[in-house]
């Protein structure tokens, strides 16, 4: 029993030392923000993402055609990429980086879009998800085939061009075209507000 009345003190010392021999500050956490960060280490924030107004066109043998809003993203470079893509002839390697085109949840009358309804390309990989509505056709988006973003998205200029597979019905064979332009919205102080493309 004798052995065993000193290990219980010795733990307790050891304890009590390890406890008092901290190996960090009390305001550690607030050491570890930068106080003047230097954007060269850093790097720069992405654009915002912008309001945008977006033509769809879905062919078939007959042709839909349906006017959307939306927001445009994109956080790439275009000016290198584009001087080699035009050497070999593929527009598709024009813009290097992330893209998305995302729908609104709330459309023009006789318009409708569901809550994930989107297209988006990252480097060369793309992506389409979601449905579109016009007029009583219901339209599901299958795959993006073609993607092309421009880096800057300004009123009246043109955002992104997008080619997409499309399902109406159990009839897969429908091809879709979507045309993506800067926007601004207009709140008038009376009435509903509107989007403005350009110098209107």
């Amino acid at each position: 029993m004798k052995r065993y009345s000193l290990l219980l003190p010795l733990l307790a010392v050891v304890f009590a030392v390890a406890c008092t021999d901290s190996t960090s500050p009390a305001n550690s956490h607030a050491l570890l923000a930068p106080r003047n960060p230097d954007l060269g280490v850093i790097g720069n924030k992405p654009p915002p993402p912008v309001d945008a107004a977006i033509v769809i066109t879905i062919s078939s043998p007959v042709t839909f055609y349906g006017s959307f809003t939306g927001v445009y993203f994109a956080n790439g470079t275009s000016v290198e990429s584009a001087a080699a893509a035009q050497q070999i002839g593929d527009e598709s390697l024009t813009f290097l980086g992330s893209a998305w085109l995302r729908l609104n949840n709330v459309q023009p009358a006789g318009f409708g879009a569901s809550a994930n309804a989107r297209f988006q390309r990252t480097e060369t990989k793309l992506f389409g998800n979601g449905t579109l509505m016009i007029g009583d056709v219901t339209i599901r988006i299958d795959e993006v085939t073609s993607f092309k973003a421009s880096p800057t998205c300004e009123p009246g200029q043109l955002c992104a061009e997008i080619d997409f597979n499309a399902t109406i019905g159990n009839d897969h064979d429908h091809t879709g075209h979507a045309v993506a332009f800067g926007c601004g919205i207009v709140t008038p102080p009376e009435g509903e507000p509107y989007y403005t493309c350009g110098s209107e």
